[in-house]
């Protein structure tokens, strides 16, 4: 199968936990929701359109932390615009709401970067995706939004990383380097002695996978993802895997 491969990054990410509420958390990576979001405002489709085109039975995602990422919390004040005239603040209504937010460890000279990997299963979307990130050298196109690692204050690029050729596999992988974001379920082992140790700091999230038509999560629409803070590879023993060109293995977001 062929599958495009892309980077988004940026100085600041949040992406909303969906059960937070007055205290605004956010998910390390870009949940598998997000990242379709984020393709389909590219391809200029409307919102709350595209959920069952990017359903788990007809495209595939993965994504990978790249640099080392740490979380803040920061307080926003949230102003009540409920016209344009109160946008300078003047409404005289406005709340503090604590605000977890997402950035590169090196937080001066760093930059967030995530790798993302997508297959759709039709072949127009894969060709129309493919020709917007390779239209320009130092930018991107776009038939709609512009790209926002979350909210629309959090701006950040796209850079394409190319084509590659990939094949699935089943059944025991024995030990492979997992360059993605692993389902748990897809588990059988980590081969890494000390998780904790300075090299590796694994955590587990529970994502967002796919909603349904009415934007509420489906039956099969969460799922925990295991991947490393520093942007390692992780040493695993999985039930399903791809291999890509250049021996790089990843893990479809499931």
């Amino acid at each position: 199968m062929k599958i495009i491969s892309f980077y988004l990054k940026g100085k600041m990410a949040h992406f909303r936990r969906y059960y937070s509420n007055s205290s605004a958390l956010t998910y390390s990576i870009p949940p598998r929701t997000t990242i379709a979001g984020i393709i389909a405002g590219l391809l200029g489709w409307e919102r709350d359109t595209y959920y069952d085109t990017f359903s788990l039975k007809n495209c595939r995602i993965a994504v990978a932390p790249v640099t080392p990422i740490k979380k803040c919390v920061h307080k926003l004040n949230l102003l009540k615009v409920e016209s344009i005239n109160e946008l300078n603040g003047s409404s005289g209504f406005h709340t503090q709401s604590a605000t977890e937010f997402v950035f590169p460890f090196n937080l001066r000279n760093g930059w967030l970067s995530y790798q993302v990997w997508f297959y759709h299963q039709d072949l127009a979307i894969m060709s129309q995706l493919e020709i917007l990130l390779t239209r320009y050298t130092t930018a991107y196109g776009s038939q709609g939004i512009s790209m926002a690692l979350g909210p629309a204050y959090n701006l950040g690029w796209i850079e394409y990383a190319g084509l590659a050729e990939g094949e699935e596999f089943t059944g025991d992988s024995g030990q492979e380097l997992i360059r993605s974001a692993i389902p748990q379920k897809n588990i059988e082992k980590i081969g890494i002695k000390d998780m904790f140790s300075n090299e590796y700091r694994l955590v587990r999230e529970e994502i967002p996978m796919e909603f349904d038509k009415n934007r509420r999560i489906t039956s099969t629409g969460l799922s925990n993802m295991i991947f490393d803070l520093n942007g390692n590879v992780i040493p695993a023993t999985v039930s399903r895997w791809v291999r890509l060109d250049k021996n790089t293995n990843i893990t479809w977001m499931e």
